[in-house]
């Protein structure tokens, strides 16, 4: 029986139960009894489902993962465990429980690239023994509960206003000085005063209608 294999293809050939080998790109002609199990080597992206994950400190955050990985050996893929995509994920998700729960609910958005690095390090063993090769494993979202979002958005609003009255306090006080600065000014030269009230004065004359 003839096969063909696409560029981004492996063959793994069984005869009477057992792997004979494993076949590449191309044409291949096989046993009719035998069977070629194909598997599709090409990178892929997987996002595992979110879940919600006790911090140090007891809060539930939910963090998700994107991961790049692509099959590295066909055969142990095929042979190793049943379902291995299911592995996988399983291996990645305790992995993730496990980074997640060494920290406090606010260390773990800003260790986004810490926990990834720390969920790739840990997998990679239990990949490799599935015949998968991890490209990357990034943290996707981290999501606080709602009672967290509220607070966090109510200290922004404080700081906010509490920035606004600085500002008004700073103008008000610049205007005071300003002022303080005049009235010494007067006090120490009173002539000052007359000419000024004699320039408002003249002003006033210019200004009337003729």
């Amino acid at each position: 029986m003839k096969h063909t294999l696409m560029p981004w293809e492996r063959g793994v050939h069984f005869s009477k139960g057992s792997v004979v080998g494993e076949l590449g790109p191309g044409e291949h002609r096989v046993p009719r009894r035998d069977l070629v199990q194909r598997v599709d080597v090409r990178p892929r992206s997987h996002t595992p489902a979110w879940q919600d994950i006790p911090t140090a400190d007891g809060v539930l955050v939910r963090v998700t993962l994107v991961i790049t990985w692509s099959v590295d050996d066909a055969t142990a893929f095929v042979v190793t465990a049943p379902n291995p995509e299911h592995e996988l994920h399983l291996v990645f998700q305790l992995a993730l429980r496990s980074a997640v729960l060494g920290r406090t609910h606010d260390q773990v958005d800003p260790d986004r690239d810490a926990i990834a690095a720390e969920v790739f390090e840990a997998v990679r063993p239990r990949a490799a023994s599935l015949g998968v090769l991890v490209a990357s494993v990034a943290v996707r979202d981290v999501v606080m509960p709602p009672e967290l979002r509220k607070a966090a958005l109510a200290e922004i609003v404080a700081r906010a206003e509490a920035k606004a009255a600085l500002e008004r306090a700073r103008g008000e006080t610049a205007a005071m000085r300003s002022l303080l600065n005049a009235a010494r000014l007067a006090e120490d030269h009173p002539a000052l005063l007359r000419l000024r009230a004699l320039q408002s004065a003249q002003t006033v004359v210019v200004e009337q209608p003729s």
